[in-house]
């Protein structure tokens, strides 16, 4: 059995569960924003059935099925008692999904260096990636001092979602120190590419934009299917399942010279448009995975 986690206001989700349909497999979905109104019981470590009481029904969550879970936790946008009920909830699931014997995309422990970019990008270096150099600093010399040195793009600090965008000298003319540390990157100019990685199974495309950011609505050009060389394909095998990753989207830029340049390995990949690219071969190969009895 695969049990659907998430919330139905994200594609992502809603994309895994209607390619699903489309493949005749009909998934258990767990909608949260409709549960975290019920009850629920959970066993920590997960050794016997989860049960959740919402809407009219009794669902029971086995610990042996394969869960495709985005647990996207709303309780920022809530009123006080409803964000408590969206906390419990979340924290419940984490300790269950963490614990469960079956397969689990992805483990909500996994990944969790990524909230912090100067140390996600030092996890990706001693995995062998080739990671453009970067600062994160409230200091505005060396700020400046490192924009004086090329191109640079500032990114978000933390794991929140955000554009990343060009910096120059007079962008930080009016920079205060009190308003915190900022995360700068040495830009790579050159095609981005996507690459997913589900088990041992690569998908990899090539896009071309006509912006940093090329996630901005409208900024793709173009976005090809490609197989990347050997070598890189089995490290980024290696270092999925090293970060104990069953699914990950590894963002890289690709010179002039064909060297790729790793930005980011993303633990919780809204794949959604690449997917559409590739013809649904990203869910395909996740669901996959979900029914596979190998370990």
């Amino acid at each position: 059995m695969i049990v659907a986690i998430g919330v139905d206001v994200d594609d992502t989700f809603v994309r895994f569960v209607q390619t699903a349909l489309e493949a005749e497999i009909e998934p258990r979905c767990i909608n949260l924003r409709v549960a975290v109104e019920g009850e629920w019981r959970f066993e920590l470590p997960a050794r016997t059935p989860a049960r959740l009481r919402y809407a009219g029904e009794e669902i029971a969550l086995s610990p042996e099925d394969s869960y495709f879970c985005r647990l996207i936790d709303l309780s920022a946008a809530s009123e006080p008692s409803a964000a408590k009920r969206w906390r419990a909830l979340t924290a419940a699931l984490r300790g269950f999904l963490d614990t469960a014997p079956g397969r689990v995309v992805n483990r909500p422990s996994s990944g969790l260096h990524n909230s912090s970019k100067p140390l996600h990008e030092a996890t990706l270096r001693n995995l062998g990636f080739r990671v453009p150099e970067s600062i994160t600093s409230s200091d505005p010399d060396k700020l400046r001092a490192f924009v004086s040195e090329g191109p640079t793009i500032s990114k978000a600090l933390c794991g929140a979602r955000a554009d990343a965008v060009m910096v120059t000298d007079e962008d930080l003319a009016q920079f205060d120190p009190q308003s915190g540390p900022v995360h700068m990157q040495r830009c790579v100019p050159g095609d981005d590419a996507r690459i997913h990685v589900v088990g041992r199974e690569v998908i990899a495309q090539r896009v071309g934009a006509d912006s940093v950011d090329y996630r901005r609505a409208g900024a793709i050009s173009r976005m090809t299917v490609f197989d990347p060389p050997e070598p890189l394909r089995d490290r980024l095998i290696d270092a999925t399942a090293a970060l104990g990753l069953a699914f990950a989207g590894w963002d890289f830029k690709i010179d002039s010279s064909e060297n790729y340049w790793c930005l980011e390995a993303n633990p919780m990949p809204g794949y959604g448009p690449y997917d559409a690219y590739c013809d649904g071969a990203i869910s395909g190969a996740v669901r996959g995975y979900l029914n596979s009895e190998s370990t």
